[in-house]
């Protein structure tokens, strides 16, 4: 009998899933509550488990590819024995499967299992008696090419998460493609944020965090979320921040900033990258964020231009800070510490002057710093 295993709703705002990895594949044996897929929904990672013990008939979704709720997801045929010459050879999957892969016929081995059932060791010996004679060439070992393991290697923190990396890949695509992106970029005169930074102990992602926080309570329709049909603002500044961890990136939220201070705005992302590079955030405290902050100055990076987070309005990308030759009010030349902000707008929500407006509140909140500190 065919069983169809369909993708089931685990929560109740869940409308699809991503297919992250198959963990079983078409032909092979797969076992009553085996994992036979891993699949993201949000930054969630849900496994699959076979109803059945059987045969795999087929597989319905390709690795990547997105599944609405009840969607078929694969065919498992709930057949138990092997037939072969007309008889019944009792047999365990795992060496149904591995004979299949080997051309070896049941009917001629002889099982060490119980009742005389063959198990994986009897296909392995009649592997080995027919190899035994052929020179034996070691290969070194490597990863399947299509294994999407989520767990860092051991002594490689430089492999990130392949199911984040592929959920991140969606969501952007869905963004490029469906928002209408333009950029705004503006200089910033850093000299006081530097100054306050190293008597005060913040650092300049925090001053840039409450720029952000001060304008969009002045400028509330760059807070706003597409509906749809237009941009609707909202009640609460809850600002979502890149963060870079050895599993990947990351967007925790810092909610209602409207209400907090600077130091609470510096503590409060404090443990929220902490949490981001533990890998302990929860789905709850990377949801629903009104505006994105990117900062790559740490990376040396003088500008960037981001890619908006839909339903957002805008993302903010932040540059390094460093030394250029400046006018001063004498109009003479000097050196000051300057730091670029480029702000990647959907046009459908704002304009230029919009994009123009904001940035430029935020430059004179950056460089009259004192009115952040002062709270």
């Amino acid at each position: 009998m065919s069983v169809k295993i369909c993708l089931p709703k685990v929560n109740d705002t869940m409308t699809e899933a991503t297919l992250m990895a198959w963990r079983v594949a078409e032909g092979g044996d797969v076992q009553k509550d085996q994992v036979v897929a891993e699949l993201a929904v949000d930054l969630d990672t849900v496994e699959i488990r076979s109803q059945v013990t059987g045969t795999v008939v087929s597989l319905a979704v390709s690795e990547g590819a997105v599944a609405q709720v009840g969607d078929l997801l694969l065919v498992v045929s709930e057949t138990q024995v092997d037939v072969d010459r007309g008889s019944v050879v009792p047999a365990s999957p795992a060496a149904r499967k591995l004979a299949r892969d080997l051309g070896v016929d049941l009917a001629m081995l002889h099982g060490s299992g119980p009742a005389g059932r063959i198990v994986l060791a009897d296909v392995e010996r009649s592997r080995s008696a027919a190899t035994s004679s052929l020179p034996q060439i070691e290969t070194p070992m490597t990863s399947p090419a299509g294994d999407a393991d989520d767990e860092l290697q051991q002594g490689a923190p430089e492999r990130k998460s392949v199911k984040l990396r592929r959920l991140l890949a969606r969501k952007m695509e869905e963004a490029w493609k469906t928002i209408p992106h333009f950029y705004v970029t503006v200089t910033v005169d850093m000299t006081d944020v530097i100054r306050f930074r190293k008597d005060l102990g913040f650092t300049i992602n925090d001053f840039v965090l409450a720029a952000i926080s001060h304008t969009l309570q002045e400028q509330p329709w760059v807070n706003s979320l597409w509906n749809g049909e237009r941009g609707i603002e909202q009640a609460h500044v809850d600002l979502a921040m890149a963060v870079e961890s050895e599993r990947g990136l990351y967007y925790p939220v810092i909610r209602h900033c409207e209400d907090m201070t600077l130091r609470q705005l510096s503590d409060e992302a404090a443990r929220l990258a902490d949490r981001a590079h533990e890998g302990t955030l929860d789905q709850a405290e990377m949801d629903d964020a009104t505006f994105t902050m990117t900062n790559m100055g740490m990376l040396g990076v003088e500008s960037f231009c981001a890619i908006i987070t839909p339903p957002q309005a805008a993302v903010l990308a932040v540059g390094t800070v460093k030394g250029e030759i400046v006018v001063d009010d004498q109009g003479e030349p000097a050196v000051a510490p300057i730091m670029r902000l480029t702000l990647s707008a959907d046009h459908r929500i704002l304009d230029g002057a919009d994009a123009a407006g904001f940035l430029g509140t935020v430059k004179s909140y950056l460089e009259a710093p004192i009115v952040l500190i002062a709270e």
